[in-house]
């Protein structure tokens, strides 16, 4: 294991990760430098640029907002926006992806009392139920929001009366330096990662130790438990039904809302694990951890990020 791991450092180093490493550093820098209501107006901009001037991701997009659609609409939700159309759902959907990208940066910076004037947060009350058990805790997260903000959980659930220590599992990026700096600025918020160099049982054993885990569990898999997801079977990640059966933890979702300009709602919920069998099945654990992520996603669809293909 640590020959593999020694020799995927060596292939992302070199004079040009190096280079990328500090152009990244000094982009982030500067965009960190921005007032947030201007780089969430600028984030839109942007969005909107690249809605107009790339036609192929506006086709992927579109199709996924109308299996998402179809699916609210069999379930009497309301759409994206009401009244809007597919079309202006499209480009909605650019203009706040763009727009929690940017505004990422300097919300990261802030210190919790000025962040809490951005941030709305409701159902903490879950997770101190949940964490009572003693069992550690698997947050199911979807690709929506500022992602930024995720780094900044532990103190703002400690805010709100959640005492416990936070993971996350993550995929390392191919830039030695630039994935080492992402580490250093996690650790240093108490957010512990993992990734697939730490094997099954660390993040295991991180969850029976009490700790809150966090996965981002609606991205696209190559291979996985082919189940329903909008209405749709696609292939989807077997890990937090995989860590939940070793290790008994409860799961619950975390959705990002905007709410206004450089304003978001955070909601943390309940998964519901009642009605499965003393043994699950992989593809039973994974059907309803995308039955939560739907819940998740339908509470505000265009802060979804729609830019890959899904479906």
């Amino acid at each position: 294991m640590k020959k593999k791991q020694s020799s995927e450092d060596d292939r992302f180093k070199g004079p040009g990760k190096w280079c990328g490493y500090v152009f990244a550093r000094g982009l982030a820098g500067l965009i960190q430098l921005l007032p947030l209501s201007l780089a969430f107006r600028l984030g839109r901009g942007a969005g909107w640029l690249c809605w107009k001037l790339m036609k192929r991701r506006r086709v992927i997009v579109r199709k996924n907002l109308k299996v998402v659609n179809a699916w609210m609409v069999e379930r009497g939700k309301v759409k994206c926006e009401k009244g809007e159309s597919l079309d202006a759902q499209v480009r909605e959907v650019f203009q706040r992806s763009g727009a929690n990208l940017l505004a990422g940066f300097p919300l990261s910076r802030l210190r919790p009392e000025r962040m809490a004037a951005h941030l709305e947060i409701e159902g903490m009350e879950h997770a101190r139920e949940v964490l009572a058990q003693g069992k550690g805790v698997i947050m199911l997260l979807a690709h929506m929001g500022p992602w930024e903000v995720l780094a900044h959980l532990p103190q703002l659930a400690s805010d709100h009366g959640v005492h416990a220590p936070f993971g996350a599992m993550y995929r390392p990026l191919n830039n030695t330096y630039l994935d080492n700096w992402v580490r250093e600025q996690r650790a240093a918020r108490n957010t512990r990662l993992f990734s697939r160099r730490d094997g099954f049982h660390k993040p295991v054993d991180f969850l029976r130790g009490g700790g809150m885990l966090g996965i981002l569990a609606d991205q696209k898999m190559r291979e996985g438990e082919l189940v329903s997801f909008f209405g749709v079977e696609v292939a989807s990640t077997p890990i937090p039904g995989l860590f939940h059966r070793r290790s008994g933890a409860p799961m619950l979702t975390l959705s990002i809302e905007t709410v206004g300009v450089a304003k978001w709602k955070l909601t943390v919920d309940s998964v519901d694990l009642s009605g499965l069998s003393e043994k699950p099945s992989r593809g039973a654990l994974s059907l309803v951890c995308n039955q939560a992520l739907e819940q998740t996603l339908s509470r505000s669809p265009c802060d979804g990020f729609w830019l890959s293909k899904r479906f």
